[in-house]
Formats: C-alpha cells, sequence, structure tokens
C-alpha cells in the first residue's frame, strides 16, 4: 500500500496505522524504513497512530487527539517536556507521568494524610494536580518517602511501583543502581523543573 502510495508521486502522503498488523519486531524496522523514505522524497506525510512510540520516532510535528478534539500540537520533545493537559501527560510516555491531586501551600503539598516538601513553590495555593516523570524522581538520603510494592528488572532499567500515601507512585531506575527492596521505604528527589502542574478542574496546565 505505501508502495502504490509513493509511486504516484503525491503532494501529501496519508498513512493511517500501517504497522498496526505487524509483530513487534518487524514493526521497528518498518518504522526505521519509512523514517529512511520520508528523508529521501521529502514528501509531507501524515502518519495516524494509536502506538505513542511511533508517534515520537516518526513525527517532525504531532497532534495529540482526544475524543475528537486537539489536546496539543507540538513537536515529541515540546509535547513530553510540557504537555498541555493531564491526557497528554498521561499518554505521552510509557510508563506515563505521575499524577497526584492535592492541596499546595507554599512549598508544601498535600496528598491525603502525606504532606511533601516542594524544591519550589507551587503556582498557586488550593487544590492542584502535580505530575512528575517516572524518571524524574531521583533515590537520596532526603525528599520524598515512597513505599515499594512491585519491581520489574527490564534489562538496561527498573520500573519500581510504589505508594506514595494512598497514590500510585511509578519511578524508572538505571539497572545499575542496586534494586530496591520490596516492602522497603525509598526516598527520592524531584528537581524544580521536573514538576509539571495542572489545574484538577479543566485539566490544562
Amino acid at each position: 500500500c505505501i508502495a502504490r502510495g509513493i509511486a504516484i508521486k503525491p503532494e501529501v502522503l496519508l498513512l493511517d496505522e500501517p504497522l498496526s498488523n505487524l509483530d513487534a519486531k518487524l514493526r521497528a524496522q518498518t518504522r526505521l524504513e519509512i523514517q529512511k523514505l520520508h528523508a529521501e522524497l521529502g514528501t509531507t506525510s501524515l502518519f495516524v497512530t494509536h502506538d505513542q512510540v511511533e508517534a515520537m520516532t516518526l513525527a517532525e510535528r504531532m497532534i495529540v487527539m482526544n475524543a475528537g478534539r486537539m489536546e496539543q500540537i507540538g513537536t515529541p520533545e515540546e509535547v513530553y517536556q510540557r504537555p498541555a493537559t493531564t491526557f497528554v501527560a498521561s499518554f505521552i510516555g510509557s510508563p506515563p507521568m505521575n499524577l497526584m491531586e492535592g492541596l499546595a501551600d507554599g512549598t508544601r503539598f498535600t496528598v491525603g494524610d502525606t504532606t511533601l516538601q516542594l524544591p519550589a513553590s507551587a503556582p498557586r495555593n488550593g487544590l492542584l494536580l502535580l505530575g512528575v516523570r517516572p524518571e524524574h524522581a531521583d533515590p537520596g538520603p532526603s525528599g520524598w518517602s515512597l513505599n515499594v510494592d512491585v519491581v520489574e528488572m527490564l534489562g538496561a532499567e527498573r520500573l519500581v511501583y510504589c505508594k506514595l500515601g494512598e497514590s500510585l507512585f511509578t519511578l524508572r531506575l538505571d539497572a545499575t543502581l542496586p534494586a530496591p527492596v520490596v516492602g522497603s521505604v525509598l526516598t527520592v528527589a524531584v528537581d524544580a523543573e521536573h514538576l509539571h502542574w495542572f489545574d484538577p478542574t479543566s485539566r490544562q496546565r
């Protein structure tokens, strides 16, 4: 199908989930071939996919849609680093961004019965949603206390599933670091530039 589309030399090439029926290894190989084709042909291409890996690796600019509505448009880096809504924050990124609802008061953020000290003041006081990417919480001697529930070894990295009060919190850790023990308490710190704030009503950044 892709070859037939290219043969007529279109001004715009529409690819509607062309890799959806391929196995994981073949999908990865075909993604590379599509990238090479796009670079060679220079044809404007619109690639539709539900697979965020395909979107992030193939796009020069991407549009994240939700129920027929555009949630955000930008480069993959912009969308990942500054998600415009909680939908984008939880859809782009695997595992998704940790989102916690709580009460902000300056440099304190209370989630249920747990109060977190923040590296910088929240944008406003009151009810807010706080987002943190799994790779941006670093184990250290001080910070937020997480109860370790499950540890998954994925080769070069580990996913650590924790509880922060009553909220779920996922960490992505380099596999060269010591593996956290299930049932233990892990302390992590997050830099101010890696805190994402959202309005709990509008779900907007």
